[in-house]
């Protein structure tokens, strides 16, 4: 019996230990709002998106977030409102691919019925001595009114790494940031093929992202320019 309790303390001890370690990338107190400006590569602004921590929910081994988000187009008028998760799981952060939504475009689609389909993607803590490739993601929605569909759209982030660690200054501060590069290919009508760089600091969240199309030249890019 004693042997029994020793073993079941170390195996909770391991659990905790393995959900305190994890470092999410985004302000992790309910309440905690910031905003991500969108530009374009002429640096004029294109839009924004705030973000809200509406709830945080905890087990042994893991860590649930759920994040408000409001997008705003480039006149600052209100467009859509979405919520995704974020989640630490045994000491790895995970991000909901919904993040990778555009809800300006989606704000065109506003009344009618959607079916969102995503996968995780996650983003390993920048001490990570050694990270091999990371996780694909995959994002499918499909839009139909009175039973009729009018929209799918697939979103398939590939090719993931890390670049190494970077320091990023923005209008909300300076941090240090894990720089990711990857692919991303979306399908509607037809396929778009470009790639991206983000910058994620642990316990604020992506700092800056830049797009790119399939040539290399540079279409968009957004930042952090608040932090409550």
């Amino acid at each position: 019996m004693k042997l029994l309790l020793t073993l079941s303390f170390i195996i909770a001890s391991i659990l905790t230990m393995a959900q305190t370690d994890c470092k999410p990338y985004l302000p992790g107190d309910v309440g905690k709002t910031w905003e991500i400006t969108s530009y374009s590569a002429k640096d004029k602004v294109t839009g924004r998106v705030t973000h809200e921590i509406l709830s945080v929910s905890e087990t042994d081994s893991s860590t649930t977030y759920e994040v408000k988000s409001v997008f705003y187009d480039k006149k600052d008028e209100q467009t859509y409102e979405s919520t995704y998760e974020a989640e630490c799981v045994n000491g790895i952060f995970h991000l909901d691919m919904t993040v990778m939504m555009d809800g300006n475009a989606m704000a065109a689609y506003e009344d009618m019925d959607a079916e969102v389909d995503a996968t995780e993607f996650e983003l390993p803590p920048t001490d990570a001595s050694a990270v091999g490739p990371l996780e694909d993601g995959t994002l499918n929605i499909s839009v139909s009114t009175n039973g009729m569909n009018v929209m799918n759209m697939t979103v398939e982030v590939t090719d993931r790494k890390v670049e190494g660690l970077e320091e990023i200054t923005t209008d909300a501060g300076t941090f240090n940031c894990l720089k990711l590069s990857q692919n991303v290919s979306t399908k509607m009508v037809f396929k778009i093929e470009a790639s991206s760089i983000e910058w994620y600091s642990e316990g604020v969240g992506m700092v800056r992202s830049e797009s790119y199309n399939s040539k290399g030249k540079l279409t968009g890019y957004s930042v952090l320019t608040k932090l409550d």
